[in-house]
């Protein structure tokens, strides 16, 4: 609802577990013209499994999310950051770009709205920052101000597909 009222799009990297369990919310995601990338089944280690098992965690989710867009799919963030040669070998054998991002809220650890807001806004903001968030109360009451932060220093918000 906020990157609508603010006229915001953003890439919003989604596991295969989340996207059958709240379709709608993937759907509103889409119809808002989000951008959807693959973050993998379940959320395991990429680093801890096989090469095997991780193509199979991308293309179970590449069939899920598919099934959401008619855009193509094709970037992985893989789960945790992990970039073993298993789980980058996997993602480029499926025509996946792997993207990881520059700038990390660190909010699943719950901080309060202004560490998350001065964690992206801060020094590490720069063109071509890719901002790691997650779906937490906080991170949404930081939301806006981190939009407006970012515009009032002259950036424009966009998706990962178009940065890179």
């Amino acid at each position: 609802k906020i990157l609508k009222e603010k006229e915001v799009q953003a890439t919003f990297f989604i596991t295969g577990r989340f996207a059958s369990k709240f379709p709608e919310v993937v759907r509103e995601i889409v119809a808002h013209g989000q951008e959807i990338g693959n973050h993998g089944y379940s959320h395991p280690h990429p680093d801890q499994i096989s090469l095997e098992k991780n193509k199979e965690e991308i293309e179970k989710t590449h069939k899920i999310l598919q099934e959401f867009t008619e855009e193509k799919i094709f970037l992985f963030a893989p789960p945790y950051g992990e970039r073993g040669e298993n789980c980058l070998k996997a993602a480029n054998q499926l025509g996946y770009k792997t993207i990881l991002w520059t700038a990390d809220t660190v909010d699943w650890q719950k901080p309060a709205p202004s560490v998350i807001v001065e964690r992206v806004t801060g020094k590490k903001l720069t063109n071509g920052t890719i901002i790691l968030m997650h779906p937490t109360p906080n991170t949404l009451e930081a939301l806006p101000v981190i939009i407006d932060t970012i515009r009032e220093k002259g950036y424009v918000l966009k998706k990962v597909s178009e940065i890179i």
